[in-house]
């Protein structure tokens, strides 16, 4: 605190109280509050760092002593700091200032304890004992979590316009520290409230495993090629059925209602044919029709639904190690080009799908047998960010947590991201594998260059072919799709659908810089835009897709994407809008 800053503190606390003996009083506190703050921010940035990266222990002791510093600094209950909080100027700052260091004290002593507690019982244990143990531990890790939400909601009060520049840094930095916490502590208390009843605390659950095959794009993730049974007892998994997408038959209407903007954008093959049911990205329509095909084969309706694609498994095999299959060892560096590369080269489309659902099963028997939860939560964590696991409950309680996570599917992360995110799901026509071959950038523009002073964004997609003409002709048909299902044998053939927040309006697209038919829906609440580009061998296109907000959108906030999983990651770019000269 500067010494003008210092001599405007103790004016004002000395207006206000009338005494020397409290403007000493209050100075000091301050003095002392500010070093501690000082300090506090530097473990925070610590704790936070090292439970990002995964180092528990590292933030656990940056925790502990983020609230032993601050402790004894907190004028709590102080009647002389109160009446100085009320001063014009000095005052807010003073509030301001014992906020952010009760909230830190807060985070200390009541949230991190509950997570470090949980997370040293669940350290050994392994499926079986976690599920003892969640139950256990799971009304402190709800408190926890609720803890954390009133800190940030203090955190939130705390008016910024009034504060000293420094002061208001600081309390900024507290708050985001806070409320990058929410993924642990909510993240927490919400696993703790579904895995127990989930891995069959309460009895025998069936656990329906969906693996998406994303070697051909569908919103989700990829074409349900895998499903797998499971049954789950007391934290034991039991792989009790298995089928490939060859056993269901396509149907000629639709097993469920679908969504209508969908259906009118995509087709009514979403609820026709097993491969596509994760073309919409309502994931709860999703599960409920996996269960359909499940049962329509003879199976008996899950409780639950999962659904994860090979990243999912190269993740567990990082934290399991490699397992044995019928065609060879599986390990984390292998496991993409050995599911979605090599078969299609090389093997018939039986073999094809016998080595997928083996390769799957096989991962999932080590997982009950090897698997310890810290090591795979840590381990799923990146891809669950990436919309890579989704999850259904047909039990309404538990479906009601799982609708306020990130396992919910595209349209409820879409929901949770907030009022400033855009949604690019992407849907391959070509009735083959040619996903390895497909690249993929992405990046928005957003800016005001209408005379109305209505903001627009941009949502560019690029899409380019690295398939050469040479393979497009020797690679099998189940690669290339060879041309039955309506798209050129050779050509990449994906749908694009861009999907605008609450209360845009569509502006047009253009294909290569030429304005181009699409077909637009709304659903959801949302307006949609969807258009599929054929690409040949070598090819490159490029799609602009224009928005416009409408007059009930508030706020500037950056435009985020959000989409579909792919192979490999994407860099999302974002700048302004070039306005036309005039």
């Amino acid at each position: 605190m500067s010494r003008r800053r210092r001599l405007l503190l103790v004016a004002g606390a000395l207006i206000l109280v009338g005494t020397g003996a409290a403007v000493v009083h209050v100075g000091v506190t301050a003095a002392g509050l500010q070093r501690g703050l000082g300090d506090a921010q530097a473990q925070a940035s610590a704790a936070l760092q090292s439970a990002t990266s995964g180092d528990l222990v590292g933030a656990e002791d940056a925790a502990t002593r983020i609230a032993a510093d601050l402790r004894g600094s907190v004028p709590s209950g102080d009647p002389v700091w109160a009446v100085a909080e009320t001063v014009p100027l000095i005052g807010p700052n003073l509030h301001a200032a014992r906020v952010a260091a009760s909230s830190l004290v807060d985070l200390g002593d009541r949230v991190a304890p509950p997570l470090w507690d949980a997370i040293d019982a669940l350290a050994d244990a392994d499926t079986s004992a976690s599920v003892g143990i969640l139950e256990a531990h799971a009304p402190r890790l709800r408190a926890a979590a609720e803890e954390r939400r009133h800190v940030a909601a203090e955190l939130a009060g705390v008016d910024r316009s009034s504060l000293i520049p420094q002061l208001a840094d600081g309390v900024d930095r507290v708050s985001a520290a806070v409320d990058a916490l929410a993924a642990v502590t909510d993240g927490a208390a919400q696993a703790a409230e579904l895995l127990p009843p989930t891995l069959g605390a309460g009895g025998d659950r069936s656990i329906l495993v969906v693996v998406q095959n994303p070697a051909e794009l569908r919103t989700g993730g990829g074409i349900t090629g895998t499903f797998l049974e499971l049954v789950a007892r007391d934290g034991v998994l039991r792989l009790v059925a298995q089928r490939d997408s060859t056993a269901f038959e396509p149907v000629s209407r639709p097993l469920l209602a679908l969504h209508a903007g969908e259906e009118r954008a995509l087709g009514d093959g979403i609820g026709r044919f097993v491969q596509n049911a994760s073309m919409t990205a309502d994931f709860s329509l999703t599960a409920r029709l996996a269960s359909a095909w499940w049962t329509s084969s003879g199976g008996a309706a899950p409780d639950v639904v999962l659904s994860v694609d090979p990243l999912v498994l190269s993740a567990l095999l990082g934290a399991i190690g490699p397992v044995d299959t019928a065609a060879g060892p599986l390990d984390q560096a292998n496991v993409v080009d050995r599911l979605l590369v090599d078969p299609y080269v090389s093997m018939s489309s039986d073999v094809q799908s016998r080595w997928f659902a083996d390769a799957a099963s096989a991962v999932f028997r080590a997982i009950t047998e090897r698997a310890r939860p810290v090591s795979a939560f840590a381990a799923l964590s990146g891809v669950v960010g990436e919309g890579r696991v989704s999850m259904w409950s047909r039990h309404e309680s538990e479906q009601a947590v799982i609708e306020s996570t990130p396992l919910a599917g595209p349209l409820a992360r879409l929901e949770a991201a907030g009022p400033d995110a855009f949604g690019v799901w992407v849907n391959d026509a070509t009735g083959g594998k040619l996903t390895p071959y497909l690249g993929i950038g992405m990046q928005t523009r957003d800016g005001v260059c209408r005379p109305d002073g209505l903001r627009e964004v941009e949502v560019e997609v690029d899409l380019s072919s690295a398939l050469t003409a040479q393979e497009a002709e020797s690679l099998p048909i189940s690669v290339t799709g060879g041309g039955i299902f309506g798209t050129t044998k050779g050509y990449i053939a994906p749908t694009l659908t861009v999907v605008a927040p609450p209360g845009w309006f569509v502006g047009g697209l253009t294909l290569d810089g030429a304005a181009v038919a699409s077909a637009d829906a709304s659903e959801f609440g949302r307006h949609a835009v969807t258009r599929r580009v054929d690409l040949p061998p070598g090819a490159a296109r490029t799609l602009i897709f224009r928005f416009i907000a409408g007059p009930t959108v508030t706020g500037d906030g950056e435009p985020m994407l959000l989409h579909t999983p792919l192979l490999t990651p994407v860099e999302v770019g974002a700048g302004r809008l070039s306005c036309p000269a005039v």
